[in-house]
């Protein structure tokens, strides 16, 4: 035989031995194989104050998933994509990470306007998408559908809650102002249904609704001033609540009337702010570092902070809005992954559907007819509190998700408008 035939028979060989392992071991080659999880999320700009403890806490989860054997020994591997905030931006990410990466989730968003577009796209490719700070209810709500699930809240939740805790006050005479986009007036819409259902006989005075990014409020604040409101609601996401804030404290705004904000109880935003945080402000989050004060939360703090650490930049107030939704998020996904026992996304989708995870603020359903997290929300009143960087919330209220969520039947209705229309 010529050393070019030996060669030849030794290939022909070591592939059929190669292949007869492979079919008496197939898991031998799929657990090589890792879960990849795209995520889309801005990583750059101002709204990467969001995006990357976003990341961090995705990392969390899938470390913990990871540190279990993951899926059968298969890994989860995430890949990460730039919005910059942008829709037709994370639309074109969306379609890179499902053709070229063959991602088998997606997952992230943080502006609402951009989850829409991606669950729109997502829906018609039949692939699982899981949203972990995106607030617009229409995302689970009437636009929802069977591929897409939320970790997070909702500004159905938040919105509501927020109008049920305002009609505990004696005020009569309303003012809203917030960023003119989905956001913001889907916030602002669920406070005002909340506080009208319990307040019947409350007055809108007024509303205005600056453009995005606005620089300038001057004009919309002595608007404001003009109406004479007895409260004020603030209606803002990540771009515009912190310029908005920092004017409005100039202008005596806070020092004028009481002003109702979600997202100033957040610590992103007091982080942010500093000493123009509103002292006296009435706001809200989902999650706090120091509300509930028990063993879960201070393991999530700390493990947090080891997180942060490693980034080089410690940070012992995890955001309920930046950290803690995405985990919650990441966690279901990965927690449903291991339930069903597979990646296919049929199977996941019936694994999520009822899935409980245990959390640091305590167990979090993830409702099966709008695949929407049941996550409480907690409104209070902004001080300083000694040991504490900048304001906190105190006189804490803690709302439970079910008694502020629509119902399944309501949820029904709305997507069947909707797709009337």
């Amino acid at each position: 035989m010529s050393f070019q035939k030996k060669i030849k028979s030794l290939m022909l060989s070591s592939g059929l031995i190669l292949a007869l392992v492979l079919t008496l071991t197939p898991g031998a080659a799929l657990a090589e194989k890792p879960i990849k999880i795209g995520l889309i999320d801005p990583y750059t700009g101002a709204a990467a104050a969001f995006g990357k403890p976003a990341l961090i806490c995705w990392k969390i989860a899938v470390d913990e998933f990871n540190a279990r054997g993951g899926l059968n020994g298969r890994k989860i591997e995430l890949i990460t994509r730039d919005s910059k905030f942008k829709a037709d931006e994370a639309l074109a990410h969306a379609r890179e990470l499902l053709l070229k990466e063959r991602v088998d989730f997606i997952g992230g968003t943080t502006s609402s306007s951009v989850a829409l577009a991606v669950s729109e796209f997502l829906r018609k490719k039949k692939k699982l998408f899981m949203v972990s700070i995106s607030r617009s209810h229409r995302i689970t709500g009437e636009k929802g559908h069977k591929y897409i699930f939320r970790g997070c809240p909702s500004a159905a939740i938040e919105g509501l809650a927020g109008g049920y805790y305002a009609a505990s006050t004696p005020y009569k005479k309303w003012y809203i102002i917030g960023d003119d986009y989905e956001y913001g007036h889907s916030i602002a819409e669920n406070f005002w249904k909340g506080l009208k259902q319990l307040k019947p006989d409350v007055e809108l005075v007024g509303e205005t609704w600056p453009k995005v990014r606005e620089t300038d409020y001057t004009s919309y604040l002595t608007a404001i001033e003009g109406k004479k409101p007895e409260a004020v609601f603030t209606a803002f996401g990540a771009s515009g609540l912190i310029p908005f804030s920092k004017q409005a404290k100039l202008f005596g705004l806070y020092e004028k009337f009481p002003v109702f904000c979600f997202g100033l109880g957040d610590s992103v935003f007091p982080k942010a702010l500093k000493q123009n945080t509103p002292v006296g402000a009435f706001a809200a989050t989902n999650y706090t570092s120091y509300y509930p004060d028990t063993p879960a939360n201070k393991a999530f703090v700390k493990k947090y902070v080891a997180y942060t650490t490693k980034e080089g930049k410690p940070d012992p107030y995890p955001s309920g809005i930046a950290a803690f939704g995405p985990y919650c998020a990441a966690k279901f996904l990965t927690e449903a992954i291991l339930k069903a026992g597979s990646v296919d996304t049929e199977k996941v989708i019936k694994a999520l559907e009822g899935l409980t995870i245990q959390a640091a603020v305590g167990p979090i359903t993830m409702r099966a007819c709008d695949h929407q997290a049941m996550t409480p929300v907690f409104w209070g009143k902004l001080a300083k509190v000694s040991g504490y960087p900048f304001p906190i919330m105190t006189e804490i209220v803690e709302t439970p998700a079910d008694k502020v969520m629509p119902t399944c039947q309501e949820i029904v209705a709305a997507r069947k408008a909707a797709k009337s229309k």
